[in-house]
């Protein structure tokens, strides 16, 4: 049997787990239509973007994702856990190789993946934007100095393909485009 560590991410996942069971304990009877709804509730979460707590830590780099409102990213596993990332680099990292970063998300399947639209800020869910593989770090002034590119429209990431002379369509890509050698790329010292 496999060991797996204590992160404190499983401290939170487990504290919330048991806050919401013996909050379920305290209630009566008459209570099953709103626990119902609570667990409804709680598995819709996992597929809507949550607010960044302060103290997060970047689920790959450890560096502080509130810091980054502009750039952070985070990701929900089917299994409940909710992971934040600073920046879409990171976040596309753990996409190719959850089980490098959590053992307990080795081959898990992802309920949400959102990043925010480099054009506009807002939050987009990741696996329907446009990413373009930027290079180099000196374009933009983001976390970790080199980050993906999100684009909730593909004409958005044309737009910015076009304005560089080293870029071109082959950098327009998808989330399931991302390999192993594009993630360490962006994240290459943060792999075994």
């Amino acid at each position: 049997m496999r060991e797996t560590p204590i992160t404190r991410r499983r401290v939170v996942v487990a504290a919330g787990t048991l806050t919401a069971a013996l909050a379920g304990c305290a209630g009566g009877a008459g209570d099953a239509d709103e626990s119902t709804a609570t667990a409804t509730d709680s598995a819709a979460a996992l597929t809507e973007p949550a607010p960044v707590p302060e103290d997060a830590s970047c689920g790959v780099c450890n560096m502080m994702p509130a810091k980054f409102p502009e750039y952070n990213a985070q990701s929900t596993v089917e299994a409940g856990d909710r992971v934040f990332f600073c920046s879409s680099g990171c976040l596309a990292a753990y996409y190719v190789d959850p089980g490098n970063f959590e053992p307990a998300h080795e081959g898990a399947a992802f309920a949400g993946l959102w990043v925010h639209d480099h054009e506009t800020g807002a939050v987009i869910d990741a696996r329907s934007a446009w990413f373009v593989r930027e290079t180099n770090a000196d374009r933009v002034d983001d976390p970790m100095q080199r980050n993906p590119l999100p684009f909730a429209d593909r004409a958005d990431a044309e737009a910015y393909v076009a304005e560089y002379d080293d870029l071109s369509e082959s950098d327009i890509l998808r989330l399931a485009d991302f390999d192993v050698d594009l993630a360490t790329f962006y994240r290459g010292r943060f792999f075994e």
